[in-house]
């Protein structure tokens, strides 16, 4: 009797928006995979990965929808993401290849983490591969020309800007900043940025790669911005040359 071979569990980013900016070996876990878990939220972005979905799986794949758990109780979180990982554990030992699919890179502040770890718990053996994505702020730098990285100046990626001393002292610094999740503290933000004489290597992208892309290399403009402008946001503020 052949033992049944059991399934691969695949991470797989697919980029900030822009459906051009899936790697080849995206399409290729997708297009393969027997099911697709597809997560979904209250933002209309997470349309665009279910978008993806339909458009580069194959006909006979099984797309499941994941909405994420928003419970406050860190208990209920986990209990959420570990009932998933069952699901997907079950469909691993039946032989089926199942993917995850996520905005962004898998690895940087997505819910795939808490996935991933949950599988890891109920199975330490489970086949696991991670597909990179290229990340939102990748694309702004790309959209904008503005470097990241370079020399020996330091960067420091911040997942929610809700911390303004924080922000405030990164600052002063003068090293590298990116800022994600801007949401309704736009305006401060900017000020504080004007506060540190850094607006000229400053520059602002929302929605990246997605038809409502909005991009601002000069931030005043933003000082009185609708509270929305700073959803899906991210800024970035280079280093201050020496």
């Amino acid at each position: 009797m052949t033992a049944t071979r059991t399934g691969t569990f695949y991470g797989v980013g697919v980029g900030p928006g822009d459906p051009e900016l899936l790697t080849l070996k995206a399409v290729r876990v997708l297009s393969h995979s027997d099911c697709i878990y597809v997560p979904s939220s209250r933002l209309s972005i997470q349309n665009y990965v279910a978008d993806v979905v339909k458009a580069h799986a194959s006909p006979t794949c099984e797309s499941v929808p994941v909405t994420f758990s928003l419970a406050d109780n860190s208990a209920q979180r986990q209990h959420h993401w570990h009932a998933t990982a069952q699901e997907i554990c079950a469909r691993l030992q039946a032989g089926q290849n199942v993917a995850f699919v996520t905005l962004g890179d898998p690895l940087l502040y997505s819910t795939y983490i808490y996935l991933l770890r949950a599988l890891q718990d109920i199975s330490p053996t489970a086949k696991v591969e991670t597909v990179p994505g290229i990340s939102a702020f990748s694309a702004a730098a790309a959209l904008t020309n503005s470097p990241l990285g370079e020399g020996l100046h330091p960067l420091t990626v911040i997942h929610a800007a809700n911390d303004l001393e924080q922000i405030r002292t990164l600052l002063a610094t003068g090293g590298g900043v990116i800022l994600m999740k801007i949401g309704p503290l736009l305006a401060q933000i900017v000020a504080l940025i004007e506060q540190a004489d850094a607006l000229p290597r400053s520059v602002f992208v929302a929605r990246a790669g997605l038809p409502e892309q909005h991009i601002e290399t000069d931030l005043l403009r933003l000082r009185h911005a609708p509270p929305k402008t700073g959803n899906l946001a991210v800024i970035i503020v280079q280093a201050r040359r020496k």
